[in-house]
């Protein structure tokens, strides 16, 4: 694939670069957009508009995340779950469940 320059970036006495505003429009790119460099198997190097993951929500885009949202999914899809009718009784059943937990963690040790 043959690349296409679309602009050029200059950078400042500090190592600061502006983007071009047609270059901006194209990519989507606003004031508050992360860019992260990747370098390529090629050598050269492509930037790529990111997102940051809040820390509290890396859990999600890990593999044990995915697979955990996958079997809880499909366990949807084939009945498997409870229904709560308010928070309080979803604060009970979860309790329930954390109990059942620590009796089937202690059980292990044993």
């Amino acid at each position: 694939m043959r690349a296409t320059t679309i602009g050029f970036l200059t950078l400042d006495t500090k190592g600061r670069a502006t983007f071009p505003a047609e270059v901006r429009r194209a990519l989507g790119l606003d004031e508050n957009t992360p860019i992260r460099i990747d370098r390529t198997e090629a050598g050269g190097y492509e930037l790529v508009p990111s997102a940051i993951v809040p820390i509290e929500q890396l859990w999600y885009h890990s593999a044990e995340g995915r697979a955990r949202i996958q079997r809880a999914e499909a366990d949807f899809q084939e009945g498997r779950s409870t229904r709560a009718k308010g928070p309080d009784e979803a604060l009970r059943h979860l309790e329930t469940l954390k109990e059942k937990g620590r009796k089937k963690a202690s059980a292990v040790k044993r």
